[in-house]
């Protein structure tokens, strides 16, 4: 799925990213090698960061 259509990024571009140590937004597009254009995936990439903590919370515990 893509989430960001104005720099093409896709799920698993995020995904990498998050995988790769972006603690937010603006270093998930660091990471991806772009900036944040109108900012309407930022909402997406906020929700997969969280998805991403506690995923790793509920690891471990």
């Amino acid at each position: 799925m893509i989430v960001c259509v104005c720099n093409r990024l896709n799920e698993q571009r995020v995904g990498a990213a998050i995988c790769g140590g972006a603690q937010c937004a603006d270093e998930v597009y660091a990471r991806c090698g772009v900036r944040k254009n109108c900012g309407r995936c930022q909402e997406t990439i906020e929700g997969m960061l969280e998805q991403s903590r506690e995923a790793l919370s509920l690891a471990a515990e």
